[in-house]
């Protein structure tokens, strides 16, 4: 874990902090392109932590499944957060490198057709 993915409780919450690359590693493996994200995941973590929505997510989804204490998470745990934690990262597997290079855009720069 970085230093940059330990995420702290919402201001008043009694709940202990969550380590944030595990939270997303677990969200990660519900979803199809775990293959792909999972190596990724400590920078996925940290640029989820970097965005409000997707933290904000994160937190919410660590509360309701207890996750700081047990580790653990369900797919029901996710509840209506699941949406913009697919949406999130869909963006990050259609962005990731592994992606752009199956697509002929990767290295970025070089002089394409």
């Amino acid at each position: 874990m970085t230093a940059m993915a330990k995420a702290a409780p919402s201001a008043g919450s009694t709940e202990m902090p969550y380590d944030a690359e595990d939270l997303m590693r677990a969200i990660i493996a519900f979803g199809p392109y775990r293959a792909v994200l999972i190596p990724l995941c400590d920078e996925i973590a940290r640029i989820g932590l970097g965005n409000r929505q997707i933290h904000a997510a994160l937190h919410t989804v660590a509360e309701r499944s207890g996750f700081a204490a047990t580790g653990r998470l369900r797919r029901a745990d996710l509840g209506p957060e699941a949406a913009p934690l697919r949406a999130f990262l869909e963006h990050i597997r259609f962005a990731s490198p592994a992606f752009l290079r199956s697509v002929g855009e990767w290295p970025l720069g070089e002089a394409r057709g």
